[in-house]
């Protein structure tokens, strides 16, 4: 019997000294309540039966969220601004684009939806980790015509179910969509970029600089933030890049930062459009080869971050977005990629 106890013990810290994942946290005690609002189906039954008192509910329950949401619909789908609310409302339920968006939508949604809570669960316990005394924002589904991804408003984040249907999805393939944008049109991106979006709502730029390297490193902050979140996400998902090109970029870092400091005043730069063709997505990184994705520059503000909390364990992740000089944080990262 003490033998079979001293095989178990040992089996144990065997699979605890394996666990070689840095971003692993102990978060088996947390209890989180994560639930989707499905302002979507609420939206869809008010709308299609242009029902007056509904749509006096939803005023009253979503506020200024669903007036932003009413008006948006009616500019992206060109309903007449004449139109009171309730009819830019009905007129955009009832096109028949719209109906069938819906039903993809849902469709996706009720084959996807115990994966996307297990993580979206998991994650928002690692928030609480990380951050006790926040609130868990509310997350709302909505659908926009295939318009946003993501939308934050106050305490609210609204995911766009339309536009996780699928990669090679009919309805995105009749449309004029880059194969680089189709390709993280997946419902197993959700997650990732449900994160992205909670660290862009909670952490609103606060470098006290707006040059590329600052914009750079805000960037690897949030991407940062997700990893935390999402420990155990394949680093595709997390970056919406290709097994190559990940590969590509962990090959190429050291000439990446090679050429961004060899290139005169190019990190202190306030030119957007050079900011641009560091940060934005896109087919590839114009000044690399096709074989590096876009959002270099959101890469390697992360590999800084990454190296900055490496190099000061001392640093909590809410004392790192306190810091309001992104040169603070590049001069303790002791960045120096070879």
């Amino acid at each position: 019997m003490k033998n079979n106890i001293f095989i178990l013990l040992a089996i144990l810290i065997g699979c605890v000294s394996c666990d070689k994942n840095p971003y692993h946290r102990d978060v088996s005690d947390i209890q989180v309540d994560f639930q989707t609002i499905p302002f979507h189906t609420e939206v869809q039954k008010v709308g299609m039966a242009k029902d007056e008192e509904g749509f006096r509910v939803l005023q009253e329950k979503y506020g200024d969220f669903f007036k932003t949401y009413v008006a948006d619909m009616g500019r992206l789908t060109k309903i007449p601004e004449n139109r009171t609310e309730l009819n830019i409302l009905h007129t955009f339920i009832i096109n028949k684009w719209i109906q069938e968006l819906y039903r993809q939508s849902d469709s996706a949604l009720q084959v996807n939806q115990k994966s996307i809570d297990e993580k979206m669960t998991n994650a928002l316990k690692y928030f609480k980790y990380y951050f006790p005394e926040k609130n868990i924002p509310e997350f709302y589904t909505f659908i926009t015509g295939v318009n946003y991804s993501m939308a934050i408003d106050s305490n609210i984040i609204a995911i766009g179910i339309d536009k996780y249907l699928g990669a090679n999805n009919d309805f995105y393939n009749s449309m004029t969509i880059e194969s680089y944008i189709k390709r993280n049109m997946i419902p197993e991106k959700i997650p990732a970029d449900a994160m992205r979006a909670l660290a862009e709502s909670e952490f609103p730029n606060g470098f006290e600089e707006d040059y590329l390297l600052a914009t750079m490193i805000q960037c690897g902050r949030y991407q940062y933030f997700v990893k935390c979140m999402l420990p155990d996400e394949p680093d595709t998902l997390l970056w919406g890049f290709t097994q190559k090109q990940l590969d590509f970029c962990e090959r190429s870092e050291g000439e990446f930062w090679k050429y961004l400091i060899s290139t005169e005043n190019m990190l202190f730069s306030l030119d957007y459009m050079m900011q641009k063709r560091f940060i934005d997505d896109g087919p590839f990184t114009i000044v690399f080869t096709k074989e590096s994705p876009a959002r270099v520059g959101q890469w390697i503000g992360f590999k800084i971050v990454e190296s900055f909390m490496k190099n000061n364990p001392d640093v909590s992740l809410s004392d790192l977005f306190a810091i309001r000089s992104s040169k603070e944080i590049m001069s303790k990262a002791k960045y120096n990629p070879k």
